[in-house]
């Protein structure tokens, strides 16, 4: 007498498998059978079997829905301050960290990503670490500033300047400076810090582009591992410009606290006549 085959009702099997995640084996525990024919069923009811990293997602991912202005503000943020990578063996996997000492960074972060997975946050001593477990949609980001991607912003100024919002979000300065208004941006990558420069000379704002340390020197006991790089604008006119253009993008708290703080400065200074 042959054995009895073990049915599992299709509707089960999906609701068990893809919605509630449980694994075959647990599955297999809640019929009285094996795991092998669990996945017999599986197959039979046309369900695609998870890969092992699939299978062992802990988070839920959702794909990048959002438009190219969001896309280029997010590629300006990684660039500037996280850490991106897949893990060995998670192919469905993208991790984006961030360390940082300030709430406000903590804020960004998750106003970023928590749409799209879940953020978790682990409290150091001296820093909050962000972690974010992404689906393969967000591939773009691995990369950092490949020629793919600045050819591609390189086609709108739009596209341009939520991109550089982004960065300066992560890497930039604005505030005041023996009472005036001063912008700067100090990093070690020359290639986009002399794009943003170029939009923002293409705009008629008085930008200055130099190297302030070069790698291997000395600066009271701390050797540059990098050339490092600023970008300034501190004339008033082009600081005015520069925020009004970088407005619509920004996002970081702070940093548009401090550009609204430079604009109450111009007017003040203009209101006096100290400037024009």
């Amino acid at each position: 007498m042959g054995r009895t085959k073990i049915l599992i009702p299709e509707s089960d099997l999906r609701h068990l498998y893809i919605n509630e995640k449980w694994s075959p084996a647990k599955i297999a525990i809640e019929y009285g059978c094996t795991s092998i024919t669990v996945r017999s069923r599986l197959l039979e009811a046309g369900i695609p079997l998870k890969t092992k990293s699939a299978a062992q997602m802990r988070y839920e991912k959702y794909n990048f829905s959002g438009t190219d202005l969001e896309k280029a503000y997010m590629l300006g943020f990684r660039y500037g301050d996280l850490n991106v990578y897949q893990p060995k063996g998670a192919s469905e996997t993208i991790v984006v960290r961030s360390h940082s000492t300030h709430a406000v960074q903590g804020n960004l972060f998750k106003n970023l990503f928590e749409k799209y997975g879940t953020v978790t946050v682990s409290e150091g001593t001296r820093s909050t670490q962000m972690t974010c477990y992404l689906d393969t949609s967000f591939s773009f980001l691995l990369t950092k500033y490949p020629p793919e991607i600045r050819t591609w912003l390189a086609s709108s100024d739009m596209l341009q300047w939520a991109f550089s919002a982004g960065y300066i979000d992560a890497e930039g300065t604005l505030g005041l400076n023996q009472g005036r208004g001063r912008f700067k941006v100090d990093a070690y990558d020359y290639t986009i810090l002399s794009d943003i420069h170029a939009l923002f000379l293409r705009h008629g704002l008085n930008s200055k582009f130099r190297i302030i340390a070069r790698k291997g020197e000395d600066d009271y006991g701390w050797e540059w591992k990098e050339d490092l790089w600023r970008i300034s604008v501190n004339e008033a006119g082009s600081l005015e410009k520069l925020i009004n253009y970088l407005e619509p993008w920004l996002q970081h708290e702070k940093r548009r606290a401090d550009a609204n703080m430079v604009l109450q400065n111009i007017r003040t200074r203009r209101l006096h006549g100290t400037i024009q």
